[in-house]
């Protein structure tokens, strides 16, 4: 599993929030940075996402603040569709919701963890990358996300 994530770059810090626009005020009053849009991530027929084996038609309003060395994104889950957003805020309520990290050969990684008792959770695509949660609540006590972007392959 060393070999996996020997580059060991954390690149991003997820956070669940039941209202996006308080938490982005908050966090842009507590860093003191210029206002960041939110967005709202793409269906199932531009991110082919799957959660627990079915098409994941849940989306999420997101807003990110970028840092030197890490990006923090702040997430709240849209409707009631399931999603692996949805059922962490509703177990767990608003908080930390995953740790990220930069990989490449994603689906090595992904059976890498799954050999550890790691399983993934939902996986889907986005502009330039893809992404995979992998529920490590039990052992680690918390969402590991697998972040493959096409010009930024590591590990």
């Amino acid at each position: 599993m060393q070999k996996t994530f020997r580059k060991r770059i954390i690149t991003q810090i997820g956070i669940l929030t039941e209202d996006i626009q308080t938490a982005k005020t908050a966090w842009e009053k507590f860093l003191g940075l210029p206002s960041q849009q939110i967005s709202q991530s793409d269906g199932y027929a531009q991110t082919h996402a799957v959660y627990r084996g079915e098409p994941l038609e849940g989306r999420i309003y997101q807003v990110c603040f970028n840092f030197e060395n890490i990006e923090l994104e702040l997430i709240q889950p849209v409707g009631d569709v399931p999603s692996y957003w949805k059922e962490c805020l509703e177990k767990n309520g608003p908080g930390i919701h995953h740790i990220s990290f930069a990989v490449k050969n994603m689906d090595k990684c992904i059976d890498d963890c799954e050999e550890l008792g790691i399983p993934s959770i939902q996986r889907g695509d986005f502009p330039g990358g893809r992404y995979a949660y992998l529920d490590a609540s039990d052992s680690m006590n918390v969402v590991l996300e697998l972040l493959e972007k096409e010009q930024e392959v590591l590990s």
